[in-house]
């Protein structure tokens, strides 16, 4: 019973340390790219919404195509020197609109999945508390 009660212990310890390391953001996040970024923003939230119900479902390259797929127009890449600030979560924290300031586009609103920010290497300028 020693050893289980050791076990556990260990599990919960490591655990924890698995998921201290992972980002969370949260709405007021500002962000700028100081290099070019492979990071999307979504110009339509269904858009962001139906990629990553594909990603959190492992897609095939075929279904992902058919049921997934955003036209190119209708994403924006993060160029060096582009400004956001998350302004609201969705899907528990999965989609956030964002508002974007760049010279690059007259459009303002956008949405961007959280695991790409996650994936990203973007800088996290200020955090509202």
């Amino acid at each position: 019973n020693l050893e289980m009660k050791y076990l556990t212990l260990i599990l919960l310890i490591s655990s924890s340390v698995i998921y201290a390391d992972q980002k969370e953001f949260k709405e007021g996040d500002e962000f700028l790219a100081k290099k070019y970024e492979a990071l999307a923003l979504y110009f339509y939230k269904a858009d962001a919404t139906r990629v990553n119900i594909a990603r959190d479902l492992n897609y095939d390259l075929h279904n992902f195509m058919t049921y997934a797929s955003v036209d190119s127009r209708d994403i924006y890449k993060i160029r060096k020197g582009d400004k956001f600030v998350l302004t609201e979560s969705f899907r528990d924290g999965d989609i956030f609109e964002v508002n974007l300031d760049s010279s690059r586009t007259y459009r303002e609103k956008y949405f961007v999945l959280s695991k790409d920010l996650k994936n990203s290497s973007i800088d996290l300028v200020t955090e509202e508390s």
